[in-house]
């Protein structure tokens, strides 16, 4: 009898796994990679120089502000590469008049850490001033900013 019994439950057991069935759907999943652009605020340096009356900027260092955009975003720079910029001093209320020179290097998939693979834009400020100021007062705290501005 014992061997009817588990004879009938191997049957069923073999039965109802015979009898199962499975259904299938493939479901299309599709993504759009939409441009992406973002200045690594930890590397940004601000650009500067000493300024004598006499002979003009001098001791310039060039600041710099790099970009990391996804892999063949098209970026267009609406900054000037040259122009004015005035420079003032919080603590005099006088203002130097300066200029700058912007220039940028590209390099595709240089992106690095948080950015890798990125495609990696270093734009550099040069500022300078010419001579002949003499109006604007000793101080320290000369300051004035370089907008970097890109459309993607």
């Amino acid at each position: 009898m014992k061997k009817i019994v588990a004879l009938g439950l191997a049957t069923a057991l073999f039965t109802s796994t015979a009898l199962a069935g499975t259904a299938s759907a493939p479901i299309t999943v599709n993504a759009t990679v939409l441009s992406s652009c973002m200045f690594d605020s930890a590397a940004t340096g601000s650009a500067s120089f000493s300024y004598d009356a006499i002979t003009g900027s001098a001791s310039a260092m060039s600041g710099s502000a790099t970009l990391y955009c996804n892999s063949g975003t098209t970026i267009t720079l609406n900054t000037a590469a040259n122009a004015s910029l005035i420079l003032t001093s919080a603590s005099k209320s006088k203002s130097l008049n300066a200029s700058y020179t912007l220039t940028s290097v590209a390099t595709p998939g240089a992106g690095t850490g948080t950015f890798a693979g990125a495609d990696k834009y270093v734009y550099t400020v040069a500022p300078s001033a010419v001579a002949g100021q003499w109006g604007a007062p000793t101080a320290t705290d000369y300051t004035g900013i370089v907008n970097v501005n890109v459309t993607f």
